[in-house]
């Protein structure tokens, strides 16, 4: 089994979309799938004076509830035939999507987009379009369902 699959998720319901698509890809090249969730670390964490000990507490939570539910899920889609494994990183989401899918050798990336429009995009930003202009591998985006 030398093809694996990135699937880039945030845990939202553009995120499950994505892997259902990721899940049906897996099966069609007989790859592996990755799950993957990257947090990111806010400035608050670093350099609140005050309180830091409750924000070190709040990420931690969240960091515990990530990985139980990012090896849960691959658990569950080992059970259903998909050879599954996952990946937790801290950092700029886009940078760490596209570092992962280099280290594993990725042959794709799979990962839902929110649908915004060109103002949103251009306000907010996309982590999906960073990520197609970076990724060393194509990049497959699941828009939210109708």
């Amino acid at each position: 089994m030398a093809r694996r699959i990135i699937h880039a998720t945030d845990f939202s319901t553009e995120a499950k979309a994505a892997e259902a698509e990721a899940v049906r890809l897996a099966r069609a090249l007989d790859a592996e799938l990755i799950l993957l969730h990257v947090a990111s670390e806010a400035p608050l964490y670093r350099e609140a004076p005050f309180g830091m000990g409750r924000v070190k507490n709040v990420y931690e939570a969240q960091a515990r509830w990530a990985e139980e539910t990012l090896a849960a899920r691959a658990r569950f889609l080992a059970t259903q035939g998909v050879p599954t494994g996952w990946r937790r990183r801290v950092g700029h989401p886009h940078e760490e999507i596209v570092k992962a899918a280099r280290k594993e050798g990725a042959a794709y990336i799979v990962m839902g987009t929110h649908g915004r429009g060109a103002l949103g995009r251009f306000m907010l930003g996309s982590v999906a379009d960073r990520v197609m202009r970076m990724a060393p591998c194509p990049v497959l985006t699941v828009r939210p369902p109708s």
